[in-house]
């Protein structure tokens, strides 16, 4: 029986929903604009509080919260673009003088749950499009980074009072698992939009089974390096790309496949790239590299690392874990089924390995039940046309990290990655359901 908590959430949303569902455009807009100017206000202290909770390089964190209010700009743009399309219904015969529109209207209370590894960014991916859509929303953040998940929800509570937005428009609910589960099972939320590990969100398709579940889950993001590039400047850009934040981000460059007749250039090149990186204390605005969420995941990454090699990896760079800092490592000759290569290691591990052909290369970089995000370099035109029809994922980049992202753009995965795009625009319409509009000359 769900908590009388819980159930006070899930009334006040549906309360908070019929008083929002009608707002005007204006009034959205409004509202995301005032939580725009919040964060901005708090970007610092959003920035701090993130770095001593996750362990995130600070550097890094004042970048999310960047991207977090890039995001909100976003979201206060598609606001005016989003909710109405004309339909040419007087092409049919028999239809002249008809009028039609696609319209979206709000789905009704959702519970969005979101992860410890972007706990600003990824938050407002789901609460911003929510709300402008004319949702209420209850919000499950992770428990890792309590008092950033505070401090933000303080920035929007602050903006909703700013514009008289309704009282429980947004509320926090516990970041326990169990009670959130209790929360999505409750029939009178009508969207559950998750985030997380591959695990949670084929648990919760079966706990919802019918319902309408919006997932973005885990990667193990693939590279296929083609001959002919300069290997020095696309190891320089796939350093970062695997390693920072220690590696804790489902697009993060995993496994690298590389032309034989380019693999001792590059191998060599992205080891030293990765080198240059900074590995350390995440209040030093210089590092790159910070601990993992906790010890307990350093320690299970780090005896991975020790599988592997007694396994006969052969390892390219390596170095002493300290407490949950892991510094990157590098490994090489790794099969197709080892964990590495087909599990999502979210830390700074990297798995390299020659191929015969940029062809080969595409056709293992696709041989995954992620489809999250993946990339392809090569200065052969036809080769990065193959890269976009062979490479099966949420996001094909060319020329460019898997980490590359413009928040302002669908971002999302197929297969075990999860369904649909966020990205606001794209957001909205998962919070919204279409009706078509048609009306007829008057009799």
């Amino acid at each position: 029986m769900m908590a009388a908590r819980e159930n006070g959430l899930v009334e006040a949303a549906l309360a908070s929903f019929e008083a929002w569902r009608e707002a005007t455009r204006m009034q959205r807009r409004r509202l995301i604009d005032a939580w725009l100017e919040q964060v901005g206000a708090a970007r610092e202290d959003l920035a701090r509080l993130l770095t001593e909770e996750t362990g995130k390089p600070i550097t890094l964190a004042r970048g999310e919260v960047g991207r977090g209010e890039a995001t909100l700009r976003a979201t206060a743009e598609a606001v005016g673009c989003f909710g109405e399309e004309a339909v040419p219904y007087d092409l049919m015969a028999g239809a002249e003088g008809c009028r039609a529109v696609l319209r979206r209207f709000p789905v009704g209370p959702v519970l969005a749950i979101t992860p410890f590894n972007f706990p600003v960014n990824l938050a407002i991916h789901k609460l911003g499009p929510a709300l402008a859509a004319g949702c209420s929303v209850i919000w499950k953040p992770c428990p890792q980074a309590p008092r950033t998940s505070a401090r933000l929800w303080e920035t929007f509570d602050a903006a909703r009072r700013q514009v008289e937005a309704p009282a429980g428009l947004l509320q926090m609910a516990a970041p326990d698992p169990v009670a959130a589960e209790e929360l999505a099972k409750d029939p009178r939320l009508a969207a559950v939009s998750f985030t997380g590990s591959e695990r949670v969100g084929r648990h919760l398709e079966k706990v919802l089974a019918g319902r309408r579940l919006l997932l973005e889950l885990g990667g193990n993001g693939a590279v296929v390096v083609d001959a002919g590039v300069d290997a020095g400047a696309v190891a320089r850009q796939l350093a970062p790309a695997a390693v920072a934040g220690a590696g804790q981000s489902c697009s993060k460059a995993q496994r690298i496949y590389v032309h034989r007749d380019l693999w001792p250039a590059f191998a060599a090149a992205f080891v030293a790239a990765v080198q240059t990186l900074p590995v350390g204390d995440p209040m030093d605005p210089a590092t790159v590299v910070g601990p993992l969420i906790d010890e307990a995941t350093a320690r299970r990454m780090d005896a991975g690392l020790d599988r592997a090699v007694a396994a006969g990896a052969e390892v390219l760079l390596r170095g002493t874990r300290q407490g949950a800092l892991l510094p990157p490592a590098i490994l090489a000759g790794l099969p197709e089924d080892d964990p590495f290569q087909c599990e999502e290691v979210f830390s700074p591990i990297t798995v390299l390995t020659p191929v015969a052909s940029f062809a080969e290369g595409l056709e293992r970089a696709a041989a995954t039940r992620f489809g999250l995000r993946a990339s392809a370099y090569s200065r052969d035109q036809r080769h990065l046309r193959l890269a976009e029809s062979k490479l099966r994922a949420g996001g094909v980049l060319l020329n460019l990290p898997p980490t590359f992202r413009l928040d302002a753009a669908p971002f999302g995965g197929v297969g075990a990655s999860g369904n649909g795009f966020e990205g606001p625009r794209w957001a909205m319409e998962g919070f919204t359901e279409g009706r078509l509009i048609v009306e007829g000359p008057a009799l």
